[in-house]
């Protein structure tokens, strides 16, 4: 009997072991997870008391239930997505699968913004987008809903560019490009395009009046070497009105004109050109072009001259050429005594041949006008030889050496000789000591106001050599004085078509011109 009660509780541990499995097998998945959860010794040791069947068939069922649970377990928690809740300035946008795709959205639309051609250009508002890290069973979220609900609450504020001049704000432009190109036109409005920052142009100019009467032309080759604003230029994004836009035109005209100072003066009696200019301290030159009225000089009592002056623009440009040419080197002379032989009376041994020589200038313009000009090389390349003059021994008073001494004491060159950016310079403009002396012995042919040279003496050295000095402010010597090398004759001016106080130096020789750096 105890046999077939061991056999019935077995069969009935077998059913109610078979009854929790097809229950098992019934639950969701989320049941399921909770009864993995409670699967525990405490209901072990309740199953056994129950049925009071063996161990080892009491085990088999439980490996049988756990297993079943632990496999759901597993399911769910491979099947468990992380998503993200978006949030922007507080205020809960959507959900979204990968906040990189945020990040991407805001980007592009930063982009967008950037290329936009519009007007005036836009930028993004600085608001605050994070994430708050969510997990559920097999979640799947809306990513584009998110992303377009996202993109119609990004705001945007209009921005620009300021130009600034020595620290003011002259104006504002859309971008930095549009200043960039502002910039870059009012360069070029006093730069050739042929001749801007490294590019060089070769032009062939004609030095007929330079020197002899046949002369080839040459060739002068200019490179600009820098193009700079004199007044510190900034730019600067900001945030802007759209209605502070400047028009790009209107900006450019701003920058490069000036403002006109009308001014005029009417001639009284004893007024001539030069002693206008001197009276104003303005050169001669600047009457000639507000007045093309005036023709020889000639003005009378009751006319009214144009003064009128601009005040310099906003903007100024500094460039520096480079300028390389190949000049003529006049023959020297020298002289050689003869004692049987009267002084003044000369005879030519050996006639001199001309040289050539590779000169490099460095020229600074202001707004395209030349304002200094200077040799910074010179190279020889072909020697002149020198003219030899037999000579009487016998002193005569006003007769030259033939060599020049510097009118000037502490002399600097500021303009030199030769044809040149559209004008022919007849000398050399001198500056410093104002005291102005003879460069050699000679006569004095001419004393007075002679034209655009202003208040002007020419000495005579009695040897072919004739010297002028022009634009003084105060003649000191008088036509037909005997004077010598280094005697005081005016005091340096401005008179005539002068562009400032300085000294207009020419050489003359038989006629011709020459350059007076050969003989001093």
């Amino acid at each position: 009997m105890a046999v077939f009660r061991g056999i019935d509780r077995i069969r009935g541990a077998k059913a109610a072991m078979q009854r929790i499995i097809r229950r098992v097998r019934s639950l969701d998945l989320k049941e399921l997870t909770n009864v993995s959860k409670r699967f525990d010794a405490r209901s072990v040791v309740r199953f056994v008391n129950h049925y009071r069947v063996p161990t080892v068939v009491t085990a088999l069922g439980i490996i049988a239930v756990a297993s079943v649970a632990f496999g759901a377990h597993k399911y769910v928690a491979a099947n468990t997505v992380p998503y993200y809740t978006v949030v922007l300035d507080g205020q809960v946008v959507g959900e979204i699968s990968d906040p990189s795709k945020v990040d991407q959205l805001i980007a592009d639309k930063a982009e967008q913004l950037k290329k936009a051609d519009t007007p005036v250009l836009a930028e993004l508002d600085e608001q605050v987008v994070t994430y708050t890290d969510e997990r559920a069973y097999k979640k799947v979220t809306d990513d584009a809903e998110t992303l377009d609900r996202l993109n119609g609450m990004l705001t945007t504020h209009p921005i620009g560019v300021k130009v600034k001049i020595d620290g003011e704000v002259v104006g504002i432009v859309r971008d930095q490009q549009t200043a960039d190109a502002l910039l870059q036109r009012v360069k070029d409005k006093y730069v050739t395009v042929k001749a801007k920052k490294g590019g060089t142009e070769v032009q062939t100019l004609s030095l007929s009046a330079a020197s002899s009467d046949e002369k080839p032309d040459r060739e002068v080759q200019r490179t600009v070497t820098s193009v700079t604003f004199v007044e510190k230029v900034a730019t600067e994004k900001t945030d802007i009105d759209a209605a502070q836009i400047s028009d790009p035109d209107e900006l450019y005209e701003k920058l490069t004109k000036g403002e006109p100072v009308p001014r005029t003066y009417t001639v009284k009696q004893g007024d001539c050109v030069g002693c206008i200019a001197s009276k104003f301290n303005i050169s001669g030159e600047f009457i000639y072009k507000n007045n093309p009225w005036i023709k020889n000089d000639l003005i009378k009592v009751g006319d009214v001259i144009d003064l009128s002056t601009e005040k310099p623009p906003i903007l100024n440009v500094n460039s520096t050429e480079q300028v390389v040419q190949i000049e003529t080197i006049d023959p020297p002379i020298e002289y050689k005594t003869n004692d049987d032989m009267k002084v003044g009376q000369t005879k030519v041994i050996s006639q001199g041949k001309e040289g050539q020589q590779q000169v490099t200038y460095r020229i600074l313009n202001r707004n395209g006008e030349e304002i200094e000009e200077e040799i910074v090389d010179s190279k020889v390349l072909k020697a002149a030889t020198p003219t030899i003059i037999m000579k009487g021994t016998k002193v005569i008073r006003g007769e030259g050496t033939g060599k020049f001494s510097w009118p000037v004491s502490g002399h600097r060159i500021t303009s030199y000789l030769g044809k040149r950016w559209g004008r022919m310079h007849n000398g050399i403009d001198i500056i410093g000591n104002s005291n102005i002396k003879a460069a050699d012995d000679g006569v004095i042919i001419y004393a007075g106001y002679k034209g655009a040279l202003g208040n002007c003496i020419i000495i005579d050295h009695k040897n072919g050599f004739q010297t002028v000095y022009g634009h003084m402010k105060k003649l000191k010597a008088k036509k037909g004085q005997i004077v010598e090398k280094g005697d005081s004759i005016g005091v340096m001016g401005s008179t005539g078509h002068s562009t400032g106080t300085h000294l207009h130096f020419e050489v003359h020789l038989n006629g011709k011109l020459k350059n007076p750096l050969s003989y001093l």
